[in-house]
């Protein structure tokens, strides 16, 4: 007996690891469905992807007809009664820079229904369009420069480790405009460029930027 408890114990990391594993494989292709619903939605409306409009269909609604199954926006790693597991970049940086300052104004605080071009952006093999968040984060969008608010804590950079280990040990699954989809350990989709903006001024991780909780 107690032999088999000592082998237990030495195996129990490895069945943990196991696990983190399978559900952060699971979540990367229930982004990699997303990522294709979203280019064929693109694909439809002129390379848009879904406009955000104060109290309109968010991009889960707009983007459903092309998944269907909405069983694939909750990471396993979430839990079954999850609502949703990924925020969409907001490319609030693009927008701030390209239009005038009533403009982005309305654009801030969703009037209007503007989009981004997935076209327009400059390095699409290297920016995020899909990431996922905490689980309990009410959140869709990933808007790092929206004049008054932050969204970088609602991205979770280490939803996949094991056990109790630090979150430096970790990371997230993320879907690139051009398609890909990777795995990303903690930190470095912020440091040393932030892979979420599409501007030469946010490009480059600030200092805040570099140690994200």
């Amino acid at each position: 007996i107690a032999i088999i408890a000592i082998l237990a114990a030495m195996m129990s990391p490895a069945l943990s690891r196991a696990k983190v594993k399978a559900k952060q494989v699971s979540c990367l292709n229930h982004l990699r469905q997303l990522q294709m619903a979203l280019q064929m939605y693109a694909d439809d409306f002129n390379d848009h992807i879904p406009p955000r409009n104060s109290g309109g269909p968010n991009w889960r609604s707009q983007l459903q007809p092309y998944y269907q199954d909405v069983r694939i926006l909750v990471c396993p790693a979430d839990g079954p009664k999850a609502r949703s597991s990924y925020l969409i970049n907001g490319f609030n940086d693009w927008f701030a820079v390209h239009l005038s300052k009533e403009a982005f104004e309305e654009f801030r605080t969703w009037q209007g229904d503007r989009s981004m071009k997935l076209t327009a952006v400059p390095e699409p093999s290297n920016t995020i369009v899909f990431g996922e968040k905490f689980k309990d984060s009410p959140h869709n969008h990933m808007d790092f420069y929206q004049g008054d608010g932050n969204d970088f804590e609602e991205v979770n950079q280490s939803k996949h480790r094991a056990g109790n280990q630090a979150k430096e040990s970790g990371g997230s699954n993320y879907a690139f405009v051009d398609g890909s989809v990777r795995f990303m350990k903690y930190g470095t989709t912020m440091a040393p460029e932030n892979l979420w903006a599409v501007t030469e001024q946010w490009r480059p991780a600030a200092p805040a930027l570099q140690t994200p909780e």
